[in-house]
């Protein structure tokens, strides 16, 4: 599964991080059900493969299933 994590700094910073195993989707998926968001991204970043760092002109078009912030997480609805 690939996500995007966004960590809002200035400027933002944008990362593709591709979450392997099931298991640790799975742990991704109960962080936010729980509205654990910060932590969630810090899971996803530790132990998820990082691909590449991503412009905002690039977060439009690449394919993730999940777009993960500090407060938020959306769905991709391309899938």
């Amino acid at each position: 599964m690939k996500v995007i994590v966004k960590i809002k700094r200035s400027p933002e910073q944008l990362f593709l991080v591709d979450l392997m195993d099931k298991s640790l989707i799975d742990e991704v998926k109960k962080l936010i059900t729980k509205n654990k968001h910060s932590k969630a991204i810090v899971t996803a970043l530790s132990k998820g493969r990082f691909e590449r760092e991503l412009s905002h002109d690039d977060m439009h078009v690449t394919d993730a299933d999940l777009i993960l912030s500090e407060h938020n997480a959306s769905w991709s609805l391309m899938r």
